[in-house]
């Protein structure tokens, strides 16, 4: 099934603040890039400009008790972004990476032993594996809460997300793939060429609005028992002819809601402030070389 912004249940003001998201996603997205350029990231990092609306729409959909397995750090940036939580230490920690290891707050003694069982150095394998225990302690625990197991698309055909998909099938656990399909300039379609036997959704990846409303479908069937399935968002490098920029797509559909220029202006705007205000506490913090004090950019991103 393909799903297109037309079909969107997201409202106004929800559309809104995905748009506001996605500014500062990119905005942030922006800052590291210039700092890999200058040789100061050490961790290892991809630009993803043009994928914002994958991430903040899958993000958006989930709710209170989901938690989301990624290697992907334009996810993550937007899951930072959604709960308007501190921008500049996650800018600090792409430069100097702690070495203290990263779990989850509501996680379960089950998911955290069955992640110290099958740690692995791989991100993406840590990702694909950590999904399935954070998936079998949700199912276990009966709450009706679902797991977001993000990959990229170069993951759906190795043999660790085949495994995957048979114990989520076989055990009918609570967890939704979102495979962000990206196409390059090349010309040729690097998407999943087998989706073993999970039931898919293909979405648009440039409209935010039904990345969302794809996400939220395939998360509310897991939780209400249907089991597993895939969430196949296409998008596109910026230099592909097909490219079509998420901000710029997004900003037309709220123009012609009647949404003012002006009032689209301010939402980039504050973006822009919020991320510069990020990147200045970022150095600092990094000058100090101590630990996060709370400054100016611990408040509200809607501020």
């Amino acid at each position: 099934m393909a799903r297109t912004p037309e079909l969107s249940a997201v409202n106004l003001g929800e559309q809104l603040e995905l748009y506001r998201r996605m500014w500062v996603t990119r905005l942030l997205d922006m800052a590291l890039e210039e700092r890999r350029i200058g040789g100061l990231l050490k961790a290892t990092t991809v630009a993803a400009c043009g994928q914002e609306a994958v991430a903040v729409g899958a993000v958006a959909a989930l709710r209170p008790g989901d938690v989301m397995s990624t290697a992907m750090h334009h996810f993550e940036h937007a899951q930072r972004v959604g709960l308007a939580l501190p921008l500049g230490p996650a800018i600090a920690e792409m430069i100097a990476p702690s070495r203290a290891a990263a779990g989850g707050a509501n996680e379960s003694p089950f998911a955290t032993e069955w992640k110290q069982l099958f740690a692995t150095t791989d991100p993406v394998r840590q990702s694909i594996l950590f999904a399935l225990g954070d998936a079998y302690a949700q199912r276990h625990a009966g709450e009706g809460k679902v797991t977001l197991c993000v990959i990229g698309d170069e993951a759906v055909n190795s043999a660790e997300f085949k495994s995957a998909t048979q114990i989520a099938l076989s055990w009918r656990l609570p967890v939704v793939f979102v495979v962000e399909n990206v196409r390059d300039a090349s010309g040729v379609r690097r998407g999943p060429r087998e989706h073993h036997g999970l039931p898919v959704l293909s979405v648009d990846g440039n409209s935010v609005a039904a990345v969302h409303d794809s996400v939220a479908e395939a998360a509310e069937r897991a939780s209400a028992g249907g089991g597993p399935a895939m969430v196949e968002a296409v998008t596109f490098r910026t230099n592909h002819p097909a490219a079509v920029d998420p901000l710029v797509s997004a900003k037309r559909q709220l123009t012609r809601a009647g949404v003012s220029a002006g009032h689209l202006d301010a939402v980039e705007h504050r973006a822009r402030r919020l991320v510069a205000e990020a990147a200045a506490f970022a150095n600092a913090l990094l000058r100090a070389d101590g630990p996060a004090p709370v400054g100016p950019d611990h408040r509200s991103a809607a501020s």
